[in-house]
């Protein structure tokens, strides 16, 4: 998607300068993946417009292969806008409906290409926002598409990343997230969003519920309180370094790619968690989703 934040220069009158970027969950994990070594592979939906190139191209600038993104025609990317609070929290305002992304899959004959196209893959990594915008029956679809990846041994990595104002109603979600948790091998939720969605009390809740799906890796994030994982199945605490935020859009995506590019290096599970909130928190002392490249990002 496209991403506006306020550019930072005076100016006069109700409207404001802003300027743009890109972002959204799975690029924002993606792209930090890339820049940690890690072979990436998008698929998406685009436009047929200037703008869709452009992100094309930044995409692989960023060493993202780009051959699975689909291009519709008479169709533009979605946009969001980022507003920022004084302690560097961040609120959305969102212009997506019937963007490319959410229309992916609502050709049965080019799911069934897709499907072909990713058992080349040894991982797949989706989020709640990648379930919320798409039709139920397309949902359905993506659902039977997974499940004929795991049968071929694909893995799933899933971070729930929950918006209710994109899902018609809160148990139509609870049933779409148990559907998909039941497929999941790495599960990155956070704490604050399953709470909203399922009333949990505690991480050490999410933890247990996501675990009785059959989970076995899981790591509960909890923003400046760290995070609460399970490998092998111990369960361990791992504490956020304190820093001072000024843009937390991101922090999340960063730190699932800090932590799977470890894990994926044959990391531990306690030092993915730390090279997670490492990233993280390098992110969040940034303005958007994305960073500058110059910056290290790992």
């Amino acid at each position: 998607m496209l991403e506006l934040t306020h550019a930072g220069i005076p100016n006069s009158g109700v409207a404001k300068l802003m300027k743009m970027g890109y972002g959204g969950d799975t690029i924002n994990t993606s792209i930090y993946l890339s820049r940690n070594d890690i072979a990436v592979s998008y698929i998406t939906g685009l436009g047929d417009d200037k703008i869709s190139d452009w992100l094309l191209e930044e995409w692989t600038k960023e060493g993202i292969d780009c051959s699975l993104v689909a291009r519709m025609s008479n169709s533009v990317p979605g946009i969001y806008m980022i507003n920022i609070d004084e302690d560097g929290e961040r609120s959305f305002l969102y212009w997506r409906k019937d963007s490319p992304a959410s229309r992916l899959i609502d050709d049965a004959d080019y799911a069934a290409k897709l499907s072909q196209s990713i058992t080349a893959y040894d991982y797949l990594y989706l989020s709640g926002i990648s379930l919320a915008i798409l039709k139920s029956e397309s949902r359905e679809r993506l659902f039977d598409l997974l499940e004929k990846y795991r049968e071929q041994g694909g893995k799933l990595i899933f971070d729930g990343n929950y918006r209710p104002n994109l899902w018609p109603s809160s148990a139509v979600t609870q049933q779409a997230y148990a559907q998909m948790y039941r497929m999941t091998d790495v599960a990155l939720p956070t704490f604050e969003d399953e709470a909203l969605l399922f009333g949990f009390e505690s991480a050490e809740q999410v933890l247990q519920s996501i675990q009785d799906y059959g989970v076995s890796e899981i790591v509960v994030k909890m923003g400046v309180d760290g995070c609460l994982a399970l490998h092998d199945g111990i369960v361990n605490y791992v504490a956020a370094p304190l820093v001072d935020p000024v843009d937390t859009t991101a922090a999340g995506d960063s730190f699932n790619a800090g932590y799977l590019a470890a894990r994926l290096k044959a990391c531990s599970g306690i030092d993915a968690c730390s090279a997670g909130h490492t990233l993280a928190s390098k992110v969040i002392q940034h303005s958007g989703a994305i960073i500058p490249t110059e910056l290290k990002s790992s």
